[in-house]
């Protein structure tokens, strides 16, 4: 039976320029199942990717400004520039914007490469005017990366006024040139709009893999009981472990206890809170 050869190119971010363990953990369940050429949006502290040696082919971290998609440009110059692409037969664009996986990445990654596409993902968003694959995991064939088309994109990644327009011109967009270019694609979650980051839970029962990180933040911190359940029940608790250690790091020390120590009314109370402070803005505070 042939070997699948991947290749991911890694994107990452971290606010205070550290190699966390939940990175860490995340790169590593990826090294099992292919290359990883990682390009992190930050001037990293002295020998924090050290962390990563034995893991990948190459990490480099400078803050250049332009998202994700700039990182993913930065290592698909450098592994163009090496070996190149030709000896791959998958390559995947995937970034750190999610804690995980909460299970064996191999079988998602054997069925999104067995949907019969020519491009995939993990989530789609069927978007009524805009559909478009997640860019947080996306994979494609040959066909695919090799292609003039992909170069040029990915190439052409520049600086952009805020996430919004990078989400526009580069996530949707990607999408919008498969489409262009007659490039078949699909995913194997569909996820309309913001239910990626407000209803974990119930994609976690679907089978996700991941949590997104701004569900940990998101609507007051009254998500924290669905948080709380899902890494309770994940067989590794090493990732569990990885995550308190770097919310508790970026959030402030005992931000996993508070978030997550929440009773149901007391759900309640922070969304109402978090309505409230929305239809009033007003300096706030994530929760009590």
């Amino acid at each position: 039976m042939k070997c699948t050869k991947r290749l991911f190119l890694f994107a990452g971010y971290d606010s205070q320029g550290i190699v966390g363990p939940s990175l860490e953990y995340y790169v590593q369940a990826l090294a099992r199942y292919g290359d990883i050429v990682l390009t992190m949006d930050t001037d990293c502290q002295p020998g924090m990717l050290d962390r990563l040696s034995g893991k990948v082919l190459h990490a480099h971290a400078e803050r250049h400004g332009e998202y994700d998609f700039g990182s993913y440009k930065r290592s698909y110059m450098w592994i163009s520039g090496h070996t190149g692409l030709s000896g791959y037969d998958v390559c995947y664009l995937v970034n750190d914007s999610v804690f995980g996986p909460l299970a064996d990445i191999g079988p998602y990654l054997e069925k999104m490469e067995s949907l019969g596409t020519d491009a995939f993902g993990l989530v789609l968003n069927p978007h009524r005017r805009h559909p478009h694959l997640q860019s947080w995991f996306i994979g494609m064939h040959r066909k695919v990366f090799l292609s003039d088309m992909f170069c040029r994109f990915i190439s052409g990644v520049t600086a952009q006024k805020d996430k919004n327009a990078v989400c526009d011109l580069y996530e949707t967009g990607l999408t919008n040139l498969f489409d262009s270019e007659g490039f078949s694609y699909d995913a194997l979650f569909r996820v309309k709009g913001k239910k990626i980051y407000n209803a974990v839970e119930t994609l976690c029962r679907l089978g996700l893999p991941f949590i997104k990180k701004s569900a940990f933040t998101r609507h007051g911190g009254s998500l924290g009981r669905q948080i709380r359940h899902i890494l309770e029940n994940t067989e590794d608790k090493a990732l569990t472990s990885a995550v308190i250690s770097d919310i508790d790091r970026l959030y402030g020390p005992g931000y996993w206890s508070r978030l997550t120590s929440c009773s149901r009314t007391g759900v309640c109370l922070r969304y109402f809170r978090y309505m409230i402070n929305k239809l009033f803005p007003k300096k706030s505070v994530l929760f009590r």
